[in-house]
């Protein structure tokens, strides 16, 4: 079969491009600190985590007769209309989580973007609403005008991390591999479960592959180690270029309201090479707006339709308020708002991608007897790690925001 036709492939490229997107740019900003060996750990124990989960919500989905199957419908077949509600509200709240980011940092690089260009000077809370205007309004045009836009910036993405790749290598500092401390990677866990997430597009790949099990685990397998090479590559660039402390090190840049704009100013001034820093500030903006038009996407749909409002132009208006307020809100008001919102994401992760499909798949398995056409190797065994490992992501979420972990 010829590549471009392979289902299999295209449905492994899917998941790992949802997977990569701006919370790969936090990821060096939340594990540097820890060093780049225990962050690499880091990194793989969260792939396997997140491709077991993929599998449970697979075994999930497979439950059911319905071919038109989401969680939230799945939820509320197994566990009622509890389980219906916390699966709706957790999927608002990721949604609005990880738009709040991305508007934190892209208001944040336009506004390093118009101050370079027009030697002026405005705030990264000027960029917020520019970057919306700009980005934001889009989605009322839906997927047509929205996939136009987004293919030129996938482009631009797959350059500036080839061009990053071939002339940022030579400016490593191999001595900066040798610090760190694994302690201040608890901090971290939240973000890089978020970043390993894709299973918002698992109920239509298993449609497009037509159930079949055997193409559809070949995907998830595949397509997770996608994210994991990105993210390896990524964190050996910036820790091997920014020193762990100092007004340039990576410690102070995670600490900063703006840490993507922090990012690039401190990489334009360590490295003084003013087109490799702009590709690196290439790279991160269309990193982030790649991520921010599958998530608003996603936020204009959900809520039209869980809201049952019509697509006319009262109604796009009304969408985009809902969509765009609560989270601009937090970009603006809340300090750190980018790590800060894709923390809380990744709690949201837990509850709705990790406990929701231990507790179905426990219920049907244990309780209601159901054989399914998949099954999750592991037993009971497995699903109690799953589901500990999920309340360990929310305590971890919840002792960072308190400043009850190392720091």
């Amino acid at each position: 079969m010829r590549i471009y036709q392979n289902r299999t492939l295209g449905s492994a490229l899917l998941i790992g491009g949802t997977a990569v997107g701006a919370g790969m740019l936090a990821l060096p900003l939340t594990t540097g600190l820890g060093g780049f060996f225990f962050s690499s750990i880091l990194f793989f124990i969260s792939f396997a985590f997140m491709l077991t989960s993929l599998f449970y919500l697979l075994e999930v989905l497979l439950m059911t007769e319905s071919s038109k199957a989401n969680l939230v419908s799945v939820c509320k077949e197994h566990l009622g209309i509890v389980g219906e509600c916390v699966a709706w509200v957790s999927f608002l709240l990721l949604l609005y989580s990880v738009a709040a980011a991305y508007l934190s940092g892209g208001g944040s690089l336009i506004a390093n973007i118009v101050n370079a260009l027009l030697h002026s000077s405005i705030s990264s809370h000027s960029g917020i609403f520019i970057f919306l205007l700009i980005f934001g309004f889009l989605v009322v045009f839906e997927t047509r005008a929205v996939d136009i836009i987004n293919r030129a910036c996938m482009l631009g993405l797959i350059f500036s991390f080839i061009f990053l790749l071939i002339f940022v290598t030579p400016h490593i500092e191999i001595d900066r591999y040798k610090g760190g401390d694994p302690r201040y990677l608890w901090n971290a866990v939240p973000v890089v479960v978020l970043s390993f997430t894709s299973h918002i597009i698992i109920p239509s790949l298993k449609k497009y592959l037509h159930e079949d099990i055997g193409a559809i685990k070949k995907a998830f397998v595949w397509g997770s180690f996608i994210p994991l090479v990105f993210y390896l590559v990524w964190e050996f660039l910036i820790v091997g270029i920014l020193p762990l402390s100092g007004p340039y090190g990576l410690g102070s840049i995670g600490r900063a309201s703006y840490p993507i704009s922090e990012l690039t100013n401190a990489l334009r001034t360590i490295l003084r090479t003013p087109w490799v820093t702009g590709a690196i500030g290439c790279f991160s903006f269309f990193a982030l707006v790649t991520s921010f038009f599958g998530v608003a996407l996603s936020l204009y749909d959900f809520l039209a339709d869980g809201l049952h409002i019509k697509k006319t132009f009262k109604g796009r208006i009304v969408l985009l308020f809902l969509m765009f307020s609560p989270p601009t809100l937090f970009a603006i008001f809340s300090p750190k708002g980018f790590i800060a919102a894709l923390g809380y994401a990744g709690v949201f992760v837990a509850i709705l991608y990790i406990i929701l499909p231990t507790l179905i798949v426990w219920r049907g398995r244990y309780i209601k007897k159901k054989k399914g056409p998949f099954c999750v190797i592991g037993g009971r065994g497995l699903l109690l790690v799953m589901f500990a490992g999920s309340l360990a992501i929310i305590f971890l979420q919840i002792a960072m925001t308190h400043g009850w972990l190392f720091a």
